[in-house]
């Protein structure tokens, strides 16, 4: 698929994480303002054509992990206003990432899994109703666009043998 150069916003390598973040979210504002990228229709966010996301083992997207911050404050005015997050993990590895907000607007949203691994946080993400932020895979929801998942066989064997989590 022919990508124009312009359309490619890479995240600062070499530069503090919350930096990082606040120059990604720059660079996409500023997309915006050229008109590369749309608004959404439902909220002030960024709508993008396509969020390709990867589920991780403990049930998380976009480097948001289960119960932090800004998994769980989705709801409120502020999550809303910002759009690129920096988040520390357990590793104390910062990671420049998308709000959910961000995400959920998106027209199409991909997550793919992908490995035995993944089966019981994708059974969890498929049928288990835990409480809101404890398993962010299941927070992704495009209010105005479609969700779709990538899965092998071993991440969706406990999901086909109908297991209940």
């Amino acid at each position: 698929v022919p990508l124009p150069p312009a359309h490619v916003i890479p995240v600062s390598h070499g530069v503090a994480g919350e930096s990082a973040a606040n120059s990604y979210e720059f660079s996409i504002r500023q997309q915006l303002k050229n008109r590369t990228v749309q608004v959404s229709p439902s909220t002030d966010c960024p709508r993008f054509d396509l969020v390709l996301l990867s589920l991780g083992p403990q049930g998380h997207v976009a480097s948001l992990y289960p119960n932090h911050s800004v998994s769980v404050l989705h709801e409120d005015s502020q999550s809303q206003s910002q759009w690129v997050t920096c988040v520390s993990n357990d590793s104390k590895t910062e990671s420049v990432t998308l709000t959910l907000p961000v995400i959920n607007a998106a027209a199409n949203v991909a997550i793919v899994a992908s490995g035995m691994d993944l089966a019981r946080p994708f059974l969890d993400a498929m049928v288990c109703r835990k409480p809101i932020g404890s398993h962010p895979a299941q927070m992704v929801s495009p209010q105005d666009g479609k969700l779709v998942w990538f899965v092998d066989a071993p991440a969706a064997s406990l999901f086909l043998r109908g297991n209940e989590p």
